[in-house]
């Protein structure tokens, strides 16, 4: 069994029980199945070795913003994954799991000096550059490190891809990449700096991308740029196409992956150079749950309330981007089916995961699972209501481990300080 499956009327991930987690580990809690994530990875994987030519596989570079927890990482790094990084944090979490630094890729459009100079001393495999105004900041530094700095250029395709409109970021309003014009710029520019090997391009156009037609229409843009580069005498022996491969929350259909595949081999392959993938959520958004108990059922005139002990704190997607997450009930009562609102404690109206959801009839105690939180469910979680962070548990097969333990009232107090001259 892999992943979320129903048993003896009860939810499982793998073939351990949410019971049995919920009975030693307490709720909230984030269960993420190993199997499930190692399936992801090894279908990917498969699909470009069956389209691709074997010296054209990509560097699948998971995006570890999605879940960065260092079991997660470990894992992936298991199966032969690079990582994408988009902070000094991350780097810090990929070296820690044992990741190559070449095959570690740095992006994001605000790139601090401390996070620069560490990729150096690292020797990450590239930059990928987003404007202008950092190719000079990775050249200042760079210089003054007296290394060399392997930078790729982000292109914006203005192309419109992502499920929602917060994660797209291919369309030409959005803060991510640079136009055509600026590429060349930018590798003129590199051509002069001394410390500033400039080898490429990349281009991400969102998350959550269900039709493999807009990445067909990103890729199309690359044949005529790649040529034009080259006969200007600039190196162009790497693309990173980026990311944004989907996952199911509610009755989305998934990605053609085996259309997906021959768009890169008619396009990319072609252009000869090395191909770096950015997968993210679609390597771990499914693997995980979130483990809730209910606390109460409220009755109002107008709508049941089940209110659990998570909240947006612990899972900001459904307040932050109206997210839909399927909810199941851990155990199947047999009863009949009710109509709720489920909703957190948390002081905000805004702390609703669900409205008019039917589940079985519930009761104060019962165990309910969030599905599909896997990614960016604890990575974005926060101590909002001075609230712990969640537990983290890791389930393989009939195998589970704490990952990251329930953080105490203690820890989240620990940092704050009362200075002196309130204290007279």
């Amino acid at each position: 069994m892999i992943g979320l499956n129903e048993k003896d009327s009860q939810l499982y991930i793998d073939n351990v029980s949410l019971g049995k987690i919920a009975e030693e580990f307490g709720t909230p809690t984030y269960v993420y199945s190993a199997s499930h994530i190692r399936a992801q990875y090894q279908k990917l994987q498969s699909s470009m070795a069956k389209a691709l030519p074997k010296n054209r596989q990509p560097l699948l570079c998971y995006a570890c913003k999605a879940n960065s927890n260092l079991a997660i990482l470990k894992l992936l790094q298991n199966e032969g994954a690079g990582l994408e990084i988009v902070s000094e944090g991350e780097l810090m979490r990929g070296l820690a799991a044992g990741f190559d630094p070449q095959k570690i890729v740095s992006t994001g459009v605000g790139k601090q000096a401390s996070e620069i100079a560490n990729a150096l001393e690292a020797g990450i495999r590239q930059f990928n550059v987003e404007s202008l105004p950092e190719l000079e900041h990775i050249q200042q530094i760079a210089a003054a490190m007296n290394q060399s700095a392997t930078v790729v250029f982000r292109l914006n395709p203005d192309v419109s891809g992502g499920g929602h409109h917060k994660i797209s970021t291919g369309r030409k309003r959005d803060k991510f990449g640079i136009s055509r014009e600026q590429v060349f710029k930018g590798f003129q520019m590199a051509k002069d700096m001394s410390h500033i090997h400039a080898v490429g391009l990349s281009m991400h156009i969102g998350s959550q991308v269900f039709t493999v037609e807009t990445f067909r229409h990103a890729f199309e843009k690359l044949p005529e740029i790649v040529a034009a580069l080259r006969a200007e005498g600039h190196t162009v022996s790497r693309l990173d196409i980026g990311g944004g491969f989907p996952i199911v929350y509610k009755d989305e259909k998934l990605l053609d992956f085996d259309a997906y595949a021959t768009w890169v081999n008619d396009i990319i392959v072609p252009l000869e150079t090395d191909i770096i993938m950015e997968p993210g959520r679609y390597m771990v958004g499914n693997s995980g749950i979130l483990l809730n108990e209910v606390l109460y059922i409220k009755e109002t005139a107008d709508r049941n309330f089940l209110i659990l002990d998570g909240a947006m704190n612990d899972l900001i997607r459904p307040t932050l981007y109206e997210a839909y997450h399927d909810i199941e009930a851990v155990r199947k009562s047999g009863k009949g089916t009710k109509t709720y609102d489920i909703v957190g404690p948390v002081c905000e109206t805004g702390d609703t995961f669900a409205t008019d959801r039917e589940l079985p009839e519930t009761q104060a105690g019962d165990l309910i699972a969030i599905k599909s939180a896997g990614a960016y469910g604890f990575s974005m979680a926060s101590n909002y209501n001075t609230r712990p962070l969640p537990a983290e548990i890791l389930v393989d097969g009939d195998e589970y481990a704490v990952i990251r333990p329930r953080q105490t009232l203690e820890e989240c107090l620990r940092n704050d300080i009362i200075p002196e001259f309130l204290q007279k």
